[in-house]
């Protein structure tokens, strides 16, 4: 049997598509393996939102010429955003590598694997959604699932290369995202992540079109509380009162949103093309968490944008201040090919970038410990998902509705459970506590504990 080593970089959507590259891969015939020397064939699924990314996955794929040296047959492919943004350049690049495939272009790998030789090149888009249903999918986990409901992105923000790399908007037809999910849930699985570069817009270049809200509310009937639901990411000028709504109605609906601002000044969103104001977006703040009071928030912000003065950083330390969020990625601006930022003459000294990062980093963990510490004393629904284990003792984690991190001590839980855990600690990226029911939770309510049976008095 053939063996296959994956390296995936970057966000979810391209985790899922090394999924999707595993499960088309075993039906070839493939092992998945973790050892270098082990692989018949190598892969790294790239990401190209960052530089930083850009460059590790280049830094990897160099380690990897020495044993393509030694081990004959050993084939070695590059794909996902990096592959589709420099194309035919990788294979003049690195002559150690066969072939280079495109997000768009994923069911290509097997039919390049049987060329033999033959170096190839697969990075063309299409103008609908890319990855055929009856294609296969190895989840990773068999308690939580990626759900692609759109590729692509519309926004062309000024920083921002994804719809050079993944294209145009495109939406999958809504009952075919909603048999994936029923599947999911006969499978046992408790946990969907809809994703989508704009996950909010979808719908709306169907035909006929549908609505993300249409959508959620479709889930929510099928889940029939059985599954918790997430989405991500996203954009800030799409969220309505509808969708506040249905975040504060539907019971699957988790009590988080990640809600990308990128800047807290006006001047700088402006340069971003972001197309709303800092007051828009905060509006926004303000109209969900008067919906769902609970709401646990997150964002990315970007430093050192081009032209980014002391004043505007200044501004976007306010706007952090002012929300309170319960987390954030924050990463310094790195230029992007193709990007209109990227041509910008006024760009921000490195030294600068790692100032105002370390900054904005501080603030932000400050305030995640204060809304952590809210949790002391509380007792929350935790969805266990994976075991860390620490000296002599094992350490359960999972995850709250509000995708809050929780660490207990019990061994009666595992994976996919649904327990109550008394919260006793607090940082800023995790909270501890004591578990107080380990034989799994049914809850009548979105968000009153009072109604919580252990599964043993469920007839």
């Amino acid at each position: 049997m053939p063996k296959l080593k994956l390296i995936t970089f970057g966000c979810q959507a391209n985790e899922l598509d090394s999924e999707r590259i595993v499960g088309l891969l075993a039906r070839e015939g493939y092992e998945l393996i973790e050892r270098d020397e082990e692989a018949d064939l190598i892969i790294l699924n790239t990401c190209a939102i960052r530089e930083k990314a850009e460059q590790k996955a280049y830094s990897r794929l160099g380690t990897f010429q020495e044993l393509k040296r030694r081990k004959k047959g050993l084939r070695i492919g590059l794909c996902g955003c990096v592959a589709q943004q420099e194309g035919q350049t990788l294979l003049n690049r690195f002559p150690y590598l066969d072939f280079v495939v495109g997000p768009a272009q994923l069911t290509s790998i097997p039919r390049l694997l049987r060329d033999g030789a033959k170096r190839g090149l697969a990075t063309a888009r299409t103008p609908a959604f890319s990855y055929p249903v009856s294609a296969p999918v190895h989840r990773k986990s068999a308690v939580k699932a990626w759900v692609s409901i759109m590729e692509g992105c519309d926004r062309f923000c000024t920083f921002c290369i994804v719809p050079f790399t993944r294209g145009r908007e495109r939406s999958r037809p809504l009952q075919e995202i909603v048999e994936e999910i029923r599947e999911l849930k006969q499978r046992g699985y408790r946990e969907v992540t809809l994703l989508g570069q704009t996950v909010n817009s979808y719908g709306k270049k169907l035909r006929p079109p549908a609505s993300f809200v249409e959508l959620l509310e479709t889930i929510d009937r099928v889940v029939e509380g059985e599954m918790r639901v997430r989405f991500t990411s996203p954009y800030p000028g799409d969220v309505t009162e509808e969708l506040a709504e249905a975040m504060a109605s539907l019971p699957s609906l988790c009590e988080h949103i990640h809600l990308p601002v990128q800047s807290g000044s006006d001047r700088t969103l402006r340069r971003m093309k972001r197309g709303y104001s800092r007051d828009d977006y905060l509006k926004k703040v303000e109209l969900l968490r008067t919906k769902t009071p609970a709401l646990a928030l997150t964002t990315d912000i970007i430093v050192g944008f081009p032209g980014e003065t002391e004043r505007d950083f200044e501004e976007t330390l306010s706007l952090i201040q002012e929300v309170g969020y319960d987390g954030a990625f924050i990463f310094k601006y790195s230029t992007r090919p193709h990007t209109p930022a990227a041509r910008l003459s006024d760009q921000v000294t490195e030294e600068i970038k790692g100032r105002r990062l370390e900054q904005a980093l501080g603030l932000l963990n400050s305030l995640s410990l204060e809304r952590n510490r809210a949790y002391l004393g509380r007792t929350v629904e935790v969805l266990v998902d994976h075991e860390d284990v620490k000296r002599d003792a094992v350490r359960v984690a999972g995850r709250t509705r509000e995708n809050k991190i929780v660490h207990f001590s019990g061994e009666g839980p595992t994976d996919g459970d649904l327990v109550l855990v008394a919260i006793t600690g607090a940082s800023a990226l995790h909270l501890q506590g004591e578990l107080i029911c380990a034989n799994g939770a049914k809850f009548s309510g979105k968000k009153d504990l009072t109604t919580f049976r252990p599964l043993s008095m469920i007839s």
